[in-house]
């Protein structure tokens, strides 16, 4: 809305050394603008603009000590776009190259008339607002376009379906460097093992100027296929004129390939059709659900939501408007909040996974992306929140990490079992390494994944033949050579698996009989160089296997114990982890005397 006097809202800087001018101007400016200073000279004036910043400055030509031209120089060292009206009598023209080398706004021949004064400074105080209103727009319209470049997968393409330009994370994706790709056939990016016609219609969009929206099966620089959700956006350009197009995609490939493989596990283990689809439907919808997008103050007051993000909640259109984000997010509320401030205060964008509630308390779990947009003047104008749903994910993954923590536990027992030995020994090496990690200071997540995996530290001795494994009396040296293989036939057992269960059980497999003098096996590892887990199982390990009696030897008493572990500490044993296992020992032996781990 066009305001009616753009005056009201911009300040004013008035330069005139002559007193008489300056009574009789200032009655006719003052009410008019914001704000109006006054300065009887070039350097006082000079002094009011480095001090208060006007919008405008109406300055004379002819002052002592510094005169209208030697002051609007020196401004425009720091401003060059700040309007300067400069007031001079018609036969100072002779210095006109000054004026036009200063770069002077705008013009007023003295006697100043009132009534062309006050035209002069409101044109220029609409064309001060035009302006800033111009930059404003282009900066925020500049912002939502860097948080579409940020958060999105981007190609833009002419009308023949070449590549004009691609966004760094599409070219990260595809494994090409963006000027290979730039003038390249977007159909030479397209996985040839589909039928001919599948994309016709996206290449008829090309030809039309029309939008299209489908999945697409690319191929990266190494073969690889990925799957990708695009959606293409004519531009109608009128300098050349013809369309140019923009393809925003987003990488499903791994919802795709969850669906197979729960489809393939369903094929396998379900027994009613009914469960099949019910579970299809499921991974069907979480991919077609796929992206939502929330637009909040700063203090959390929702804007405005996509239809996506309010069916996710379970509200009707418009129904979260003025509801605070912050809200919708229980558990995360006020650290989430803090986060989005660090962001905006540090001018970054915040990625982040979330959970929220929805409107009848269920669960949603999110990746998320927090993109603050700011206004001209630096101040936070909304952020922009986008959110990718992986609630099934999560919720298979869950099963998956359950399985495999089953799995390796059952392992261990079975392991025990040829030993001779129960499952209980498994359980409390396990119980007693999660108690070292967390006072070795450990997180949570850490301590868990250790105890998960600590029943694995003697998983190579399933191949270990019982004449050895079970021989009652002390064995010959050659013996001792084969069984102290269990900790590289462990290792070997577990591969080189990049899964986290996987790396951690290998871990401790292959390096709980290290010793931190370096005189262990199977490769004489010394100090820190052994992993934390490993120090922690062997400590773990040698406390059941002295406290328990098996067929080839008696337990030991707690104090022999106590002696032989201080004895080997700095030796066999971490002194920093067999000092906290010793000061807190009371832990260890409650465990020991449960009844359920006897």
């Amino acid at each position: 809305m066009e305001i009616e006097n753009p005056l009201e809202i911009c300040t004013l800087l008035y330069v005139e050394d002559k007193r008489d001018i300056r009574r009789r101007i200032i009655p006719f400016l003052a009410p008019r603008v914001k704000t109006l200073w006054i300065a009887e000279n070039g350097e006082k004036g000079l002094e009011l603009y480095e001090k208060c910043r006007p919008d405008i400055i109406l300055v004379d030509l002819n002052m002592p000590r510094m005169d209208g031209i030697k002051m609007s120089r020196a401004i425009r060292c720091e401003d060059t776009e700040i309007p300067i009206i400069l007031t001079a009598s018609y036969n100072d023209i002779y210095r006109l190259s000054a004026v036009v080398e200063a770069k002077i706004s705008a013009f007023l021949p003295k006697p100043i008339k009132i009534k062309e004064l006050i035209k002069t400074v409101e044109r220029t105080a609409k064309n001060v607002l035009g302006q800033r209103a111009r930059s404003k727009t282009q900066s925020t319209l500049a912002q939502h376009y860097l948080a579409i470049e940020e958060s999105a997968l981007l190609i833009y393409l002419d009308e023949e379906g070449k590549i004009r330009q691609i966004n760094d994370g599409m070219s990260e994706l595809l494994d090409f460097p963006q000027d290979v790709l730039i003038g390249e056939s977007f159909e030479n990016l397209l996985c040839k093992d589909y039928c001919s016609d599948r994309y016709d219609s996206l290449f008829e969009a090309f030809g039309k100027g029309e939008s299209w929206y489908g999945e697409l099966n690319l191929l990266t620089r190494s073969d690889r296929e990925i799957i990708l959700k695009a959606t293409l956006i004519p531009i109608y350009d009128t300098v050349t004129p013809s369309y140019q197009f923009m393809m925003l995609l987003d990488d499903i490939t791994e919802l795709v390939n969850y669906r197979k493989l729960l489809k393939n596990e369903l094929d396998q283990t379900q027994d009613t059709l009914y469960e099949k689809i019910h579970f299809l439907e499921q991974y069907q919808n979480a991919i077609n659900e796929g992206t939502a997008i929330c637009r909040f103050l700063e203090d959390g007051t929702i804007l405005k939501t996509d239809s996506r993000f309010d069916k996710i909640f379970g509200f009707e259109k418009d129904e979260l408007v003025k509801r605070s984000f912050y809200q919708l997010c229980p558990n995360l509320g006020s650290d989430l909040e803090t986060k989005v401030a660090d962001a905006i205060n540090s001018r970054s964008v915040l990625r982040k996974r979330i959970k929220c509630m929805d409107q009848k308390g269920r669960m949603y779990v999110s990746d998320s992306v927090f993109i603050p947009i700011y206004r001209l003047n630096g101040e936070i104008e909304e952020i922009i929140s986008i959110h990718n749903d992986i609630t099934d994910i999560i919720k298979l993954n869950e099963e998956i990490h359950n399985t495999q923590k089953e799995l390796l536990y059952i392992l261990g027992e079975v392991v025990e079992s040829r030993s001779q030995e129960t499952g209980y020994h498994v359980k409390r090496v396990a119980e007693y390494s999660r108690i070292l990690g967390r006072l070795a200071g450990l997180d949570e997540e850490e301590v868990e994944l250790l105890g998960i995996v600590a029943p694995m530290h003697d998983v190579g001795k399933i191949a270990i033949s019982d004449k050895i494994l079970l021989k009652p009396g002390k064995l010959e040296p050659e013996e001792e050579k084969i069984i102290k293989e269990h900790t590289l036939i462990g290792g070997e057992l577990f591969g080189n698996s990049e899964r986290s269960f996987m790396k951690a059980a290998r871990i401790v497999a292959l390096e709980h009989h290290e010793s931190y003098d370096g005189t262990g096996y199977p490769y004489g590892k010394r100090g820190d160089d052994i992993h934390i887990f490993g120090r922690i199982v062997a400590i773990a390990d040698v406390f059941d296997a002295l406290s328990v009696e098996r067929a080839y030897k008696r337990s030991w008493p707690i104090e022999e114990i106590i002696d032989f572990m201080k004895r080997e500490r700095g030796k066999k044993f971490d002194p920093y982890l067999i000092d906290l296992f010793l000061e807190n020992l009371d832990l260890f032996l409650e465990v020991r005397k449960k009844e359920c781990m006897v």
